[in-house]
């Protein structure tokens, strides 16, 4: 699991650009995602974990997907 911390530099209307700490990348996230009242200059931490339960389903889906294609 990693943690990435980074502050919101600006807000749009449905987007908030998030400035990691090391200053050299910029996150876009939904705002709809952020906590209620998100704000620019307020600092996040994100965690990225793996999620094997979500690539066995997008295996399962893209396996049934090339059946039908095969068969079409």
């Amino acid at each position: 699991m990693k943690e990435l911390i980074g502050s919101i530099d600006r807000i749009t209307e449905q987007t908030a650009y998030i400035i990691l700490n090391d200053d050299e990348h910029e996150l876009q996230f939904p705002l709809e995602l952020l906590p209620d009242g998100a704000e620019e200059g307020m600092a996040f931490t994100i965690t990225i974990r793996r999620n094997k339960e979500e690539e066995e389903r997008l295996r399962q889906e893209i396996a049934a997907l090339r059946r039908d294609l095969g068969q079409a």
